[in-house]
C-alpha cells in the first residue's frame, strides 16, 4: 500500500477575519474539550496499523489558539493508530497573536517540524482592514521565536489583493519576510467570498480592493522578484527556497490518498471522497456518518489535469493515457494553439504552463479538460 497523509482540522479562532469563509468558529472551552474528545475517537475509529503516514497537516481555524496539550494528544493518537514514517513532515498553522515560546517549544518536543504562519501582510493598515488581530511587530517576533525554538522550515501566508494594497506595499512585506529567512511563501489571491464581512463592505462601497487585472500584474511582478531572490515557484500560489517544498501539499496535487479528521474535513481513499459535516455540534454529537462520493474516471482525469498544471511539474501525457484520456489526440487543436501562443510547453511527454502565464492558468486549464 502506498503512503497516505493526514489532515486534522482545528476549527477554532479567537475572532473571524473579514474575508474568511472557512469552517471556523469562536467557541468556549467546553465546546473545545468535547470537540477534541470526538476528534481523538474519530482518529481511533479509522485506525490502521498497516498504513504508513508520510505527512500530517494540522490546519484550521487557528490551531495555535487552543491549549497546546490538545495538539499533543492528537499526535499521540495518530501515532497509536497508524505507522508514522521517521521522516514524516508535520505542519501546524499558527497565528502570531496566539503563538508564544511555550507553545512553540512544546510543538517542537512532540515532533512538529514545520510551522505555517497566517500573516497575510506586514502593513498594519492593511491588517486592520481585513480584520487581522496581529500587527507587523507581532508577526516578525513570532517568526523570530519560532527560529529560536529550532524551527528551520517556516512558511508564511501572504494575501494579494487586499484593500489599499499596492505592489510596493506587497513587495515591502515580502522583502521583510526574506530578511527573516522565511523558507516558504504561500501567496494567495484574495477571493471575495459571499457572506463574508469584507464582501459586504465592498458591496456597500465602504472599502475597495485592487481589480483582478491589477492583482495578476502584482502576481507576475512578485514571481519575478522572488525568482531573483532564489525563491522559486513550484505551484501557482507556492514559492520556496530549494528543498523546502511542502510535501503535504504536493501530495494533494498528485492525487495521493489522505485522511481528513475533524469538522468539515475531507478524505480521499481508494478513489472515494469522504466529507464530514460542517456543523460542529453535529460532528460532536453524531456517529461517523460522513458523506461518500465515488470519483468517476472523468473526474479523476479532470483533477489530474487541474492540479498537475498548477505545478511546475506539469502533467504527463503517458499517465493520462493510462487513465483513458489521450490528450494529444482529444485536445490536438487546443494544444497546438496554446503552444503556438506560448501559453504552454510540451517536452518529453510533459505539458507545462509557461512561467509568465500562471496569471491566466484557469483559462488554460479549461481548454485542456475533457
Amino acid at each position: 500500500m502506498n503512503d497516505r497523509m493526514i489532515y486534522v482540522h482545528i476549527p477554532f479562532c479567537d475572532s473571524k477575519c473579514y474575508y474568511c469563509n472557512f469552517c471556523s468558529f469562536v467557541s468556549n472551552d467546553i465546546v473545545k474539550k468535547k470537540y477534541f474528545e470526538k476528534l481523538i475517537k474519530e482518529i481511533e475509529h479509522n485506525s490502521n496499523k498497516t498504513v504508513k503516514i508520510s505527512s500530517i497537516y494540522i490546519g484550521g481555524g487557528t490551531p495555535s489558539c487552543v491549549d497546546e496539550k490538545f495538539i499533543g494528544e492528537i499526535l499521540q493518537q495518530i501515532k497509536k493508530s497508524f505507522i508514522l514514517k521517521s521522516n514524516a513532515e508535520i505542519t501546524i498553522e499558527l497565528n502570531p497573536c496566539s503563538t508564544n515560546i511555550k507553545k512553540l517549544k512544546y510543538y517542537k518536543e512532540i515532533g512538529i517540524n514545520r510551522v505555517s504562519f497566517g500573516i497575510q501582510s506586514l502593513n498594519n493598515k492593511s491588517l486592520k482592514l481585513i480584520g487581522r488581530k496581529h500587527n507587523s511587530k507581532q508577526a516578525k517576533m513570532a517568526i523570530k521565536i519560532a527560529k529560536k525554538c529550532g524551527f528551520d522550515n517556516i512558511s508564511v501566508d501572504v494575501l494579494i489583493g487586499i484593500p489599499k494594497q499596492s505592489f510596493l506595499k506587497l513587495k515591502t512585506t515580502i522583502k521583510k519576510l526574506i530578511k527573516l529567512n522565511v523558507k516558504h511563501l504561500s501567496c494567495y489571491m484574495l477571493i471575495n467570498e459571499p457572506n463574508t464581512k469584507l464582501t459586504k463592505m465592498i458591496n456597500q462601497k465602504k472599502i475597495s480592493v485592487p481589480s483582478e487585472d491589477k492583482c495578476v500584474i502584482f502576481y507576475n511582478k512578485l514571481f519575478k522578484y522572488l525568482k531573483s531572490k532564489k525563491i522559486f515557484r513550484y505551484e501557482i500560489s507556492n514559492f520556496c527556497k530549494k528543498g523546502y517544498e511542502c510535501i503535504h501539499n504536493i501530495g494533494y496535487w498528485t492525487l495521493k490518498e489522505y485522511y481528513g479528521f475533524g469538522v468539515g474535513a475531507h478524505s480521499f481513499i481508494s478513489n472515494q471522497r469522504y466529507s464530514n459535516t460542517e456543523n460542529i455540534f453535529d460532528y460532536i454529537n453524531c456517529d461517523y456518518n460522513c458523506e461518500k462520493e465515488n470519483l468517476s474516471d472523468r473526474e479523476k482525469i479532470e483533477e489530474f489535469i487541474m492540479l498537475g498544471l498548477r505545478t511546475k511539474y506539469g502533467i504527463n501525457i503517458l499517465d493520462l493515457k493510462k487513465m483513458g484520456f489521450d490528450i494529444t489526440k482529444e485536445k490536438k487543436d487546443d494544444i497546438s494553439f496554446l503552444i503556438n501562443n506560448k501559453f504552454i510547453t510540451q517536452k518529453d511527454d510533459v505539458i507545462k504552463i509557461c512561467e509568465n502565464k500562471y496569471g491566466v492558468a484557469n483559462q488554460i486549464i479549461l481548454k485542456l479538460l475533457p
